[in-house]
């Protein structure tokens, strides 16, 4: 059984390296709720009942393995309608997602790569809009070469797991639940060294993704989990498993919990610390893989 003690110190098998570029997604929206997926996994999701996200910076690194072309992807949906309480019909004209992408190298930073959704200038005048307003979906995949010095297996040394098969899909989902429920009861009852030893392959990943030094491992461990225990809460709880949706990601290698009305995980609840006055609602999001030769689910 791995421990915190053991992440602590997974900086002594991180590799480092002369260029350690970090990419980042520059990301806006308006008028839509979308996903956006780097290698089919996803990056960011919004499905909020605000018009739109303004610039935000999602770190890309956590979703590339190796070097070489990456898969970008853009799903846009109608946005709720603050209005009528209820989801538009269409994606409607002022529908739109756009990102550019970083590199960061030595504290200077290159853009690779610009994206618009398509956009038409309707009346010659530049008044114009999203291409296809009528439309109740929308998607776009598009490729860009990123370079980076590790390279990781998890993926591909992983089972695809998503089936045609109606039984085995609903097996699947049972493991699914389960291991939902473990964590949930790691988190409620159990310590934090359980909770190391079930994501200590995870952190170890994103550690070598991220570049992170020993203080970065430990910072990342102690403030990234927040855990009933922790001295700084005051209130802590996680929600039963429910009114969710199996969903899959990764070419049908990682599998999920949904929540049916939000698209956010099925693993959440809210804490408070001893120095807000209000609680904060928490989302742990959970992917599960099952490695090559194993009949077991891991988290990714």
């Amino acid at each position: 059984m791995k421990t915190s003690r053991d992440i602590y110190s997974l900086y002594k098998e991180i590799k480092k390296y002369n260029e350690e570029p970090m990419y980042k997604l520059i990301l806006t929206s308006s008028e839509c709720s979308f996903y956006v997926l780097v290698n089919d996994i996803p990056l960011y999701k919004f499905f909020g009942q605000s018009g739109g996200v303004g610039a935000t910076s999602l770190p890309m690194n956590w979703n590339i393995e190796k070097s070489g072309k990456q898969k970008i992807t853009i799903k846009m949906y109608p946005k709720y309608n603050a209005d009528t309480k209820e989801v538009d019909k269409n994606l409607g004209v002022n529908a739109g997602v756009k990102f550019s992408i970083e590199k960061e190298i030595n504290q200077e930073d290159e853009t690779i790569l610009e994206f618009n959704t398509p956009f038409k200038d309707f009346d010659g005048k530049g008044g114009g809009g999203f291409l296809y307003p009528e439309r109740t979906y929308y998607e776009e995949t598009i490729f860009v070469d990123l370079a980076v010095p590790f390279e990781i297996s998890t993926l591909n040394d992983a089972q695809k797991l998503y089936t045609d098969n109606s039984e085995k899909l609903k097996q699947l989902e049972k493991e699914a639940v389960s291991k939902y429920n473990q964590i949930r009861d790691i988190y409620m009852t159990g310590t934090k060294d359980e909770l190391a030893s079930i994501n200590y392959g995870k952190e170890k990943r994103i550690a070598q993704q991220l570049y992170y030094n020993k203080e970065e491992i430990k910072n990342g461990w102690d403030n990234d989990y927040q855990f009933r225990t922790d001295s700084n809460l005051e209130f802590f709880d996680l929600k039963p498993v429910e009114n969710y949706k199996m969903t899959f990601y990764a070419e049908g290698k990682l599998v999920c919990l949904e929540k049916i009305n939000n698209k956010k995980s099925a693993l959440w609840g809210g804490f408070k610390r001893k120095d807000k006055d209000v609680g904060t609602t928490t989302y742990i999001i959970v992917y599960l893989y099952r490695p090559n030769g194993s009949t077991k689910l891991q988290v990714f």
